[in-house]
């Protein structure tokens, strides 16, 4: 019984620890870094658990996954806002304008219930447009 009790309270400091990183970044990070950066408080912690913490975060409605070519980044907001992707960094920056709730109205007075809505924005970062 003391092993079950370990075990769930190791769990429990990895989810915050996890979601802190998450909380703390700007960058919408993947999975690898965060266990880079996660390490840096709990060195003992595997990529397995940061997979498992992040989905259930997702799944939580804590923090939010957006996928970008097939890889999944990670953003601490949750509310409706869109990104924008670099294709030549891979940067990804928060878009917040009223685009998302104007469509929203117009879908949901149609009879639909909109659960979810992202517009993702590709193009050159302004930092590798000057390049």
């Amino acid at each position: 019984m003391a092993t079950v009790e370990k075990k769930k309270k190791r769990n429990t400091r990895q989810k915050a620890v996890v979601f802190q990183v998450v909380r703390d970044s700007n960058d919408h990070p993947t999975a690898e870094v965060i266990y880079e950066r996660a390490k840096k408080e709990l060195p003992t912690i595997s990529l397995g658990t940061v997979y498992r913490v992040l989905k259930e975060l997702v799944s939580e409605g804590k923090i939010k996954e957006i996928v970008v070519n097939k890889q999944s980044h990670f953003d601490r907001r949750t509310d409706f806002h869109h990104h924008f992707i670099c294709r030549k960094c891979g940067k990804i920056e928060d878009v917040d304008t009223p685009l998302c709730r104007y469509t929203c109205k117009k879908v949901e007075q149609k009879g639909y219930i909109v659960e979810e809505i992202e517009y993702k924005f590709y193009g050159l970062c302004n930092k590798c447009a000057e390049k």
